[in-house]
């Protein structure tokens, strides 16, 4: 299945969402929309507990795009801070398969995944918002004070610095790096075990783990 650049497949328990909507897998309001359409109906279906979100080979995703900053910045970054929340409340537990540049809204997909693997590349990961004289969310800010490494929470957002895989695995940004050809297998791997989890003790875990974002 596939709309709006997402592709859709089911593995058992599992939901895999590939991005895969312009040449630098960039998001504009509508394929945010499709992101949170996806989402709703992964969530209606008892059977589906895990969310795997994936890009292309090289690019996982780099940001917000352009060109609909400018004529709809306001509405757009909305409606992105609206994905992170639901993502950050779902019933299903988050897995990132990073497969190339994660910037901007794309390193903040990592922030509100459960687990993060990547795959090494010659690619970065992170926040260039400050050196694009772009905002950086309200929300952006408290994702990454809560999950990246204190002494690169303000390299990462002050300074607007860029990680290459290794670098963002130390920060924070990513759990762990499996080689290129590896990294799906792993994350699909971590996925299954998350799916296994109780539901219920899930949920209620999440909502004292992340009250304060929520």
């Amino acid at each position: 299945m596939s709309s709006e650049g997402l592709q859709r497949d089911r593995r058992g328990a599992v939901e895999l969402l590939r991005l895969d909507t312009n040449r630098s897998n960039s998001l504009d309001r509508a394929a945010v929309a499709a992101m949170l359409t996806a989402l709703d109906e992964v969530e209606s279906l008892p059977e589906c507990q895990v969310l795997l979100l994936t890009g292309r080979p090289g690019i996982f995703c780099a940001g917000l795009d352009p060109a609909a900053l400018v004529s709809d910045g306001d509405g757009l970054r909305e409606d992105m801070n609206t994905l992170l929340r639901r993502l950050l409340a779902s019933r299903l537990r988050i897995v990132v398969c990073v497969t190339g540049h994660a910037l901007g809204a794309g390193a903040a997909l990592l922030l509100v995944a459960d687990v993060r693997v990547s795959a090494k590349g010659p690619f970065k990961i992170g926040f260039p918002e400050v050196g694009q004289n772009q905002p950086l969310s309200d929300l952006a800010v408290a994702l990454a004070r809560q999950r990246l490494a204190r002494r690169a929470f303000e390299g990462a957002t002050l300074l607007g610095r860029l990680y290459a895989p290794d670098e963002a695995a130390q920060a924070g940004f990513v759990d762990w790096i499996e080689g290129a050809g590896r990294a799906l297998k792993a994350a699909t791997a971590s996925a299954e075990q998350l799916a296994l989890l109780p539901e219920a003790a899930y949920v209620r875990a999440l909502v004292q783990v992340r009250k304060d974002l929520l």
